[in-house]
């Protein structure tokens, strides 16, 4: 058969799943649209594979008992055909099953849109982000503390846990598992670095200050969390930050720069999108700080509120000052390192020349940091504490303005430069 005949068939295929997959996005509820894309589309395309199969099959040479067998076997274009029907046929029916168990789910269909997207490229990635957001879903519905944060130690039990912010958390941290076993067998390397370690310490970093968020929320007072204010805290939060996640990991993928990355017209408006993105979730600590500062705020020990305010308005100030820097440099380093130069392992903060990075890491926890110090300075005098707090949190901010600093001037805060 002529080659551009087996063309022809590819492309009809290509045409009939596409058709399904936009019923399924854009029609999700019309129930013609769903038994088009979940049970017609599908059988159609399962038809032309057993067609394939039963034609060519006893011509094919190869296998499936090894990695040469079946790429002998693909080698031939009816059944390399075939092969892409099974693909197309077996994700768009169970994206279609995905798409009935969300709406007895009661999932909204926003939800659902990147789930689709990712089962059509990427069929178990899709499958598994379903997973994902289901679990996710169940933990903001049962509004309690999951069963893993149940089994923390005893002061950890007592405390109230924001539910969408924890159910994010979560999500964020079961996202390393993949990130690590990517970063074990992917030997490519960018700026000397493993191309999967940047995502993984976001996603670590990430996962922290959703917690954090899941925490502190509950202890401001109700009218604030009912407050336009108080839910910018929530979900505007944990879309920015999956945003700002998937764009590093998409481009971590491909071995190139998610910062600096001027490539292209695209790249440099993305690369605007995550900058406001992060000025977005960074002012946020600076609104739950107002959260914790209002009179209906849920009653704490006077040091451990101060500690908290003072963190949070740190790392909002800081952290976008420190973030805008960032931003305007040409990169995160100020100066020229020698080769080999010596670095903090997993950072990667240079000991040799002005690292930019480091500032924005000491703004961004700050938030954690002091409020830390404080359950330490607690056991001080009632009279000393507070002062302790206080000089703790002026002296945090003074040496993280010293890392900035010293960074735009070419010089390590910690090392040999």
């Amino acid at each position: 058969m002529p080659a551009s005949t087996w063309d022809t068939a590819f492309s009809g295929a290509n045409l009939l799943a596409i058709s399904g997959w936009l019923l399924l996005l854009l029609a999700p509820r019309w129930r013609a649209g769903q038994a088009l894309a979940g049970l017609l589309i599908p059988v159609l395309l399962s038809l032309g594979y057993i067609v394939l199969i039963a034609v060519y099959w006893h011509e094919a040479q190869g296998g499936f008992s090894s990695l040469d067998d079946v790429a002998a076997l693909f080698a031939w274009r009816p059944l390399l055909l075939a092969g892409w029907a099974h693909y197309l046929a077996f994700d768009l029916l169970i994206g279609a099953w995905l798409l009935r168990r969300s709406q007895r789910a009661g999932l909204p269909h926003w939800a659902m849109l990147p789930v689709l997207a990712l089962t059509f490229l990427f069929g178990p990635i899709g499958y598994l982000l379903y997973g994902l957001v289901a679990a996710s879903r169940d933990i903001v519905l049962e509004d309690r503390i999951p069963r893993l944060l149940a089994r923390l130690p005893a002061p950890f039990r007592a405390l109230e846990w924001e539910p969408r912010l924890t159910a994010a958390g979560i999500a964020m941290t079961l996202l390393v598992v993949p990130t690590l076993l990517a970063y074990g067998i992917d030997p490519r390397l960018f700026n000397g670095d493993n191309v999967w370690l940047k995502p993984l310490k976001f996603e670590i970093s990430i996962a922290i200050y959703l917690f954090s968020f899941a925490l502190l929320l509950p202890l401001t007072g109700e009218a604030f969390q009912r407050s336009r204010l108080g839910r910018s805290t929530v979900w505007p939060v944990i879309g920015l930050f999956f945003f700002e996640l998937v764009y590093i990991a998409w481009r971590a993928s491909r071995g190139e720069a998610s910062h600096y990355n001027q490539g292209s017209p695209a790249a440099v408006a993305l690369y605007a999108a995550m900058g406001i993105a992060a000025v977005l979730f960074t002012a946020a600590s600076g609104i739950l700080a107002y959260g914790l500062a209002r009179k209906d705020a849920a009653p704490l020990p006077a040091v451990l509120r101060r500690s908290l305010i003072l963190g949070l308005g740190l790392t909002a100030v800081l952290g976008i000052l420190s973030g805008a820097v960032l931003s305007s440099a040409g990169g995160h380093m100020v100066g020229t390192p020698p080769p080999s130069a010596a670095v903090i392992p997993f950072f990667g903060w240079s000991l040799s020349v002005g690292d930019l990075r480091v500032a924005h890491f000491l703004a961004l926890h700050a938030m954690q940091i002091v409020p830390g110090f404080a359950l330490l300075a607690a056991k001080l005098r009632p009279a000393a504490a507070p002062r302790a707090v206080d000089a703790f949190a002026l002296g945090y901010a003074g040496v993280t303005t010293l890392a900035l600093v010293a960074a735009l001037n070419a010089r390590p805060l910690f090392g040999i430069g």
